[in-house]
């Protein structure tokens, strides 16, 4: 499993750009058609990322695009979300 996973976010100012994640996810689910949610292992503030994107109607969804980066590098340090075809990030959450 990566260490770390890239997603790139459209977002403005420091919202935007490469925004790095922890590999060591405990669960990905599909919270609507415009949010994921990464559950981090932990505990603490931070266990979850939220990311805000375009809306998936076919396969791949973002959460398979996001399984497959973190599956997809073992013993990796980063793996990139390569994302849907049309689907733009706009904001990757912590909380």
């Amino acid at each position: 499993m990566a260490k770390f996973i890239s997603i790139y976010s459209s977002g403005a100012g420091l919202a935007g750009g490469d925004i790095l994640v922890s590999g060591e996810a405990t669960g990905v689910v599909a919270n609507s058609g415009t949010e994921t949610l990464i559950y981090l292992k932990g505990g603490a503030s931070g266990d979850l990322v939220t990311v805000t994107h375009g809306s998936t109607g076919t396969t791949p969804s973002v959460r398979d695009a996001i399984i497959y980066a973190l599956t997809a590098n073992p013993g990796g340090i980063k793996a990139k979300v390569k994302l849907p075809s049309g689907i733009t990030v706009s904001e990757v959450a912590f909380s």
